[in-house]
């Protein structure tokens, strides 16, 4: 409890968007936009680019595909340049930054097109990747996107054992610092804060934008602190899109097709 309220105390008092964390954040172009895939920032083989913010000092890199495996990969000032994908699905980028009392890891997962793999993403996000881990349960379906004003489910673990009763952080570029802790299971929900602005009709229109959970926790003389960064797309239903309208003519097509069923059957053609 001292640690939570510790860390909001400090978040409260000093928030700026990644402030004290390491993070993976995708490259950001001269143009300052991000640079996203068509996926929206999901992957795109050899062009994806991203940036460990806040890095300083040395660092592991690395990347574990679909089936698994693992690929150690070099940072160029903070920078890092994805190599082509040869398996299609979920990825996994790591990375894991240690001294003599603080280990720091940032994780992202991104959706690469390549060969079929078969493999369920499940057991990529059950896989451990660092000591203190924040992990989709699950991941949203490839192809998919993280979308605004919608709930999404996470566990936070520790040496891979769920870890309970631990105030988590969720920022956006946007939206000030929110928390929430995780249960007994460690469980715990966030929902995306719709927080887009200079919305143009059309999803694909709208840049997408990026969410960071970040948490902290202290085991003897080690502070263990970590970050999962994703991109988040607009929800069209906040904007151009209503389910109460769609529902509305649904019902509407609904009775126009009864009334011409029973029109049908009254002027219908009779039988030779």
């Amino acid at each position: 409890m001292k640690n939570g309220l510790a860390a909001l105390l400090i978040a409260s008092s000093l928030w700026g968007y990644g402030n004290g964390v390491i993070y993976w954040a995708p490259h950001i172009s001269h143009g300052g936009e991000h640079s996203h895939s068509k996926h929206g920032g999901h992957g795109m083989g050899e062009t994806t680019m991203l940036h460990a913010m806040n890095l300083e000092g040395n660092s592991t890199v690395t990347l574990i595909k679909p089936d698994l495996s693992k690929e150690d990969l070099n940072l160029t000032d903070t920078a890092l340049t994805l190599p082509k994908a040869s398996i299609g699905g979920y990825y996994a980028l790591v990375l894991t930054h240690r001294t003599d009392n603080q280990v720091d890891s940032a994780i992202r997962y991104l959706s690469q097109q390549g060969r079929p793999s078969k493999i369920s993403p499940t057991k990529l996000t059950a896989l451990p990747k660092t000591d203190l881990e924040i992990v989709p349960d699950p991941l949203h379906r490839e192809h998919d996107h993280y979308t605004a004003s919608k709930s999404y489910h996470f566990v936070l673990r520790l040496h891979n054992h769920a870890l309970a009763n631990t105030t988590i952080f969720l920022e956006t570029r946007d939206t000030p610092v929110q928390t929430v802790t995780t249960d007994t299971d460690g469980k715990f929900t966030v929902t995306l804060p719709n927080d887009f602005k200079n919305v143009q009709i059309g999803r694909s229109e709208n840049k997408p934008s990026e969410f960071l959970l970040t948490t902290q926790y202290r085991e003897g003389d080690t502070l263990y602190k970590t970050a999962l960064t994703m991109p988040y797309s607009l929800n069209p239903n906040d904007y151009w899109q209503s389910q109460k309208y769609g529902a509305g003519a649904v019902f509407i097509g609904f009775l126009g097709g009864l009334f011409l069923y029973r029109r049908s059957k009254k002027t219908g053609v009779p039988r030779g």
